[in-house]
């Protein structure tokens, strides 16, 4: 039956960042590596920018950097030197700045196109890398000492690990029969480019609203991306107005900090859903990014979380390899799985918290929020440790594979 099969020592579902993370790390390996991508969407244009974008933090920069990486990217990256955070219309808020842990920047903004396109270039380095797309999977079978992978062009593959790489809806968690647990927030998330009237500094701001943040994160030449989180109702009304209503909404919303925004580009808009895989591991098949954990893009941590999660697993299968260990087998597996929980449990918690904290209708909360604001920024010690657990400088994650 499977006679006529090609073999892979690894196969990653989905051509995302975090699935050509893990290919990245591995490059390097020895390993014949085989990403398998349905199909990329078409780059939705914000200014002539990709509306997606991500905010990749320091500790991740690093690993970037470490993957081969950065170099072909950092002429896009838009650096975030420091961020304010404020309440509503308040006075005050707290401003974090990388000059407090000693870094330059805190992190850096990068479309999410322009990743992926580094990303790809870092690949072509390596001949062990076989790229399939357009390439569609009708059939996985977890046998006993390998998955069998059938793809619809009638191409057979084997391996002893397949990595679900594929995003929130993962077809492979789906056929692992890997159930979610999942929280609506009743929530959409707008994005799109701006051009604001004043230069932004590299300064990323962010407003706390009743109805969710607002979000103002510095872009190269100038522009901004804005991620606008309001309940769906009130997103959708945003989505419906035209340019200059819009224009007016959110200058009304964000303030004056910089000046007028002038300019706004095309807007979308997604539901805000997070999910948690009830496992992110099982004999022979692993869950990364999306596919393991989606949380609210309050502090833009997502795709981290996945970038970590890559650099983990690159990490165990790199060592199960020397020490000659079937690194599909649960016991390597449950390894990655007790790395990240912590890491990811821990973001998830605080993002429901700060969403709790900030939306919340209880009497007197919003002199408590008052209160842990300004304790958090004049209390210099615990600052610190918050940024560098937030910028993933302090967590212990490979920045490359030995």
């Amino acid at each position: 039956m499977t006679s006529h099969a090609d073999h892979a020592d690894l196969i990653i579902v989905g051509g995302g960042m975090v699935g050509l993370a893990l290919a990245c790390a591995l490059r390097h390996s020895g390993l014949h590596i085989v990403v398998i991508e349905r199909g990329e969407p078409p780059v939705r244009k914000s200014l002539d920018r990709d509306c997606r974008v991500s905010a990749i933090v320091m500790g991740n920069v690093k690993i970037l950097q470490g993957l081969g990486v950065w170099k072909y990217l950092q002429e896009d990256a838009g650096p975030m030197r420091s961020m304010r955070i404020w309440d509503n219309q308040e006075q005050g808020g707290i401003r974090f700045d990388g000059s407090e842990i000693g870094e330059d920047v805190l992190g850096c903004l990068i479309e999410n196109s322009a990743t992926q396109k580094a990303m790809h270039k870092a690949m072509l380095e390596s001949d062990n890398i076989e790229f399939c797309s357009p390439a569609e999977i009708v059939e996985v079978q977890w046998l006993e000492e390998h998955v069998l992978v059938k793809l619809a062009d009638g191409r057979v593959l084997t391996t002893p690990l397949i990595v679900g790489a594929d995003g929130g809806r993962s077809w492979i968690r789906e056929q692992a029969g890997i159930g979610v647990w999942q929280r609506d927030y009743k929530q959409k998330g707008i994005v799109a480019t701006v051009r604001p009237e004043r230069d932004h500094n590299g300064v990323a701001f962010q407003r706390f609203l009743p109805t969710g943040p607002l979000a103002m994160l510095p872009m190269t030449e100038g522009l901004c991306s804005i991620v606008w989180s309001a309940e769906s109702s009130e997103a959708d009304r945003l989505m419906t107005m035209d340019g200059d209503a819009f224009l007016d909404a959110l200058n009304l919303t964000f303030g004056p900090v910089l000046g007028r925004i002038t300019e706004a580009g095309e807007r979308t808009a997604f539901p805000l859903i997070a999910r948690l895989a009830k496992h992110f591991v099982r004999d022979r098949v692993a869950l990364i990014g999306d596919a393991a954990h989606c949380i609210h893009p309050l502090a833009g941590l997502g795709v981290n979380l996945g970038l970590r999660d890559a650099m983990v697993l690159a990490q165990e299968i790199s060592d199960a390899r020397r020490f000659d260990e079937d690194w599909g087998k649960m016991d390597v597996l449950e390894r990655y799985m007790k790395l990240r929980m912590p890491d990811v449990l821990s973001v998830m918690g605080s993002m429901e918290g700060l969403h709790q904290i900030f939306t919340g209708t209880i009497p007197g909360l919003k002199e408590v929020r008052g209160l842990g604001m300004r304790l958090m920024g004049n209390s210099g010690a615990i600052k610190q440790l918050l940024m560098r657990n937030s910028t993933g400088l302090s967590l212990p994650v490979p920045k490359q594979i030995s």
